[in-house]
């Protein structure tokens, strides 16, 4: 039961890295449907992580490191071997999720970037104490007239 359950989750993190790995492309070549379609995948996958995760720890709430010992000796090499897997595993999706929240953060300053080029100098038309930065002589902006 372990051993299967174990199995499942690595063979859903190696397929959660793999989709890491396509999302960090379809940022980079800024196809937005590609990216969207990727997490709604990522989403999935976790929650079947989720769900193997709490059918584990129904089997026994200890920790796989603790569990290993009361195994046979051919369920311990296998567990052992699962986890070294699951955990290298792990850590390549968590480096590639750091970069793929770098690319995300640098594609969101190059966005705000764009759009401080594109408005006018004074965006506001208030001033912080909420009163108008115009001085009251001063008539409207647009002519309704024209």
């Amino acid at each position: 039961m372990l051993i299967e359950t174990l199995e499942k989750q690595l063979a859903l993190h190696k397929s959660l890295l793999s989709l890491a790995h396509a999302k960090k492309e379809s940022i980079k070549e800024n196809k937005m449907d590609e990216l969207n379609r990727i997490v709604r995948e990522e989403q999935k996958h976790v929650s079947a992580i989720t769900i193997l995760e709490k059918k584990r720890a129904d089997h026994s709430d200890q920790p796989l490191t603790e569990l290993l010992p009361s195994l046979a000796p051919e369920e311990q090499e296998k567990a052992g071997l699962l986890r070294e897997q699951l955990v290298e595993t792990l850590q390549q999706l968590q480096q590639v999720n750091r970069l793929n929240e770098e690319l995300l953060d640098q594609s969101l300053q190059f966005v705000h970037l764009q759009l401080d080029l594109l408005a006018p100098p004074e965006a506001g038309n208030y001033a912080p104490d909420g009163d108008s930065e115009r001085p009251p002589s001063a008539g409207p902006i647009f002519d309704s007239k024209a």
